[in-house]
C-alpha cells in the first residue's frame, strides 16, 4: 500500500488492563492531569488530546477482570499475559465500510459495532499475534 492510500488518520486510543482501577483513575486524573470522559464500574476513559474528525485521542483503563468486548472472545487474548486491552486507530467515516470490506477480503474476522456515548463506529479485528485492534470512525449521527 502506498503512502497516499493509507486510511489510518491518527491514534484514537490506547486501552490497558489495570489491577487497581480506582488508584489508576486517581493517578491519571490528579497526577497526569487527564480529563475524565466516562467512568463505569469496570473502565475509565480519559481525553488525552484533540484527535481526528471529532474523535478525541483517549487513554482507556479497564479493570483486569474486564475480558474485552463479548464479540471479541474469539481473538484468543490472554489477559494474564498482557495488559493490552486494544489499540484504536482513527479512520475517516467515509472509509469505514471500504475498510471493513478490505479487512474481510484479507481473511480477517471483523466485528463491527457502534459506541453511542462516544458517537463512533468501530471495527474490531486481531493482528497475527492475537492483539485486538480497532478502526474507529467518528459519526455524529450515532446516538
Amino acid at each position: 500500500m502506498n503512502k497516499s492510500a493509507r486510511r489510518v488518520k491518527g491514534l484514537g486510543e490506547v486501552s490497558i488492563r489495570v489491577k487497581d482501577l480506582d488508584a489508576m483513575h486517581k493517578f491519571y486524573e490528579e497526577v497526569v492531569g487527564l480529563e475524565v470522559l466516562r467512568r463505569d464500574e469496570s473502565f475509565v476513559f480519559f481525553k488525552v488530546a484533540e484527535g481526528y474528525g471529532g474523535h478525541t485521542q483517549n487513554l482507556a483503563l479497564f479493570d483486569s477482570t474486564n475480558r474485552g468486548f463479548p464479540e471479541n472472545k474469539s481473538l484468543g487474548i490472554n489477559p494474564e499475559a498482557t495488559t493490552l486491552h486494544h489499540i484504536a486507530l482513527n479512520v475517516a467515516l467515509e472509509d469505514f465500510e471500504s475498510e471493513r470490506i478490505r479487512l474481510e477480503g484479507l481473511g480477517l474476522k471483523v466485528n463491527a459495532t457502534v459506541h453511542e456515548w462516544l458517537h463512533v463506529r468501530s471495527l474490531y479485528f486481531a493482528d497475527p499475534e492475537g492483539n485486538s485492534l480497532e478502526f474507529v470512525g467518528y459519526d455524529e449521527t450515532v446516538r
